[in-house]
């Protein structure tokens, strides 16, 4: 069941745009921590961009272990106190998107109660762009746990904002790692966030697993370049035990504003095995990430 602020879930996920090309609706997390303001705030000024609306989302899971414990201290029933809290959500959400700096911009505000686990919630919603915020490893606040910010990066149908808990600048510096053997991420990336003017770096990481072509690895970057009609970009190939250490590495060096990076969303054994460069790296680096599923 979903709460909502003037809210009409249905209405809203059928103005999904049909292509990335552009982010027509725009799904915002919150716990009401700083770090997912400052998402909401990012959000904000892609929507103005994007004439887009924005999908302001705190799930509140249920069975709290905080409502059982506070019912039998109130000799109430959990189920009471927890639409108390519900209701409590849904005011400081009214108080959050009526700010005047928030003027002119859609926010739809909703509260949604789930038994399942919240990153899967957030994942499965059919909108053009997550934007949520992120502290990293070393201090997920409730909605960027270690495992629902992975589980939006590796399941999100959508292409994931990840913001982090970090001073934010225009993104005229951008990372891109890639192998080149699919790089229709990259030009979605281009629309989406209005990057057409941004130094880009294509990064290759070279693991020793296989010996890699140099020569047509940068013929391929060359060519890329080319055809995004790119006014300023470079290719670096970096030499690393893993792949999201070598990323992580040239990120922490080169500070960049912003990677774009894709990620195969593995799932059981090989997930298990591999994981995902994406997740690590999100995990692990200062700057915001745009992850595609692909």
């Amino acid at each position: 069941m979903t709460f909502g602020v003037s809210f009409n879930l249905n209405g809203f996920l059928t103005m999904k745009s049909e292509r990335f090309s552009v982010a027509k609706t725009i799904l915002v997390p919150t716990d009401f921590s700083p770090v997912s303001l400052q998402a909401l705030d990012v959000a904000v000024g892609l929507a103005r961009t994007n004439a887009a609306s924005i999908y302001l989302l705190d799930v509140v899971k249920y069975p709290k272990t905080v409502v059982t414990f506070d019912a039998a201290l109130a000799g109430e029933h959990p189920d009471d106190v927890f639409e108390e809290l519900v209701e409590g959500v849904e005011n400081r959400l009214r108080s959050l998107v009526d700010q005047p700096k928030y003027a002119g911009v859609r926010i739809l505000p909703a509260v949604q109660r789930e038994t399942a686990s919240v990153g899967e919630t957030i994942a499965n919603q059919p909108v053009d762009l997550i934007v949520m915020g992120s502290e990293g490893a070393s201090g997920w606040k409730e909605f960027t746990t270690g495992s629902n910010a992975e589980k939006v990066v590796r399941f999100a149908k959508a292409p994931v904002l990840v913001v982090k808990n970090a001073p934010l600048t225009p993104f005229e510096r951008v990372v891109v790692p890639t192998d080149f053997s699919d790089t229709e991420f990259i030009r979605k990336a281009l629309r989406l966030l209005h990057l057409q003017n941004a130094y880009f770096v294509f990064l290759t990481i070279d693991t020793g697993m296989k010996l890699p072509d140099y020569d047509e690895l940068r013929q391929r970057a060359n060519a890329l370049i080319g055809n995004l009609n790119l006014p300023s970009a470079d290719f670096e190939i970096v030499g690393a035990p893993t792949e999201a250490l070598g990323i992580e590495n040239f990120v922490r060096t080169y500070n960049p504003d912003l990677v774009v990076m894709n990620t195969h969303g593995r799932t059981g054994m090989a997930h298990f095995v591999h994981g995902s460069v994406a997740e690590k790296v999100v995990n692990h680096v200062e700057c915001p990430v745009l992850a595609y599923l692909v």
